[in-house]
């Protein structure tokens, strides 16, 4: 069996800022992946990263674990996430 786990911040790319809430951005995820996926567990999080000048940024993240699908329906999905999010790109994790 596979386990996809999915990693999106919630600051927007562009006004590098959070736009939705964190149980509103929940919300959405919620709904968008019971619309895929027969199931999924999600949770909340705190990504850490540094910019390429230094600058450390903690950020809201959503964690999201897939099984019982397949590797194209996930893509789809985060593909989904970055338009609805604005993001530039979402961590994807897969686990045989």
């Amino acid at each position: 069996m596979t386990k996809y786990t999915i990693y999106m911040g919630l600051f927007d790319k562009d006004s590098k800022r959070q736009e939705y809430d964190t149980i509103t951005a929940y919300k959405m995820v919620q709904k968008r992946a019971t619309q895929l996926f027969d199931g999924a567990t999600i949770s909340e999080a705190k990504g850490i990263y540094k910019h390429d000048n230094g600058e450390v940024v903690v950020e809201p993240t959503i964690r999201i674990e897939l099984m019982f699908t397949d590797l194209e329906t996930v893509k789809t999905f985060c593909d989904n996430l970055k338009g609805m999010f604005n993001q530039e790109s979402v961590g994807l994790q897969v686990e045989e």
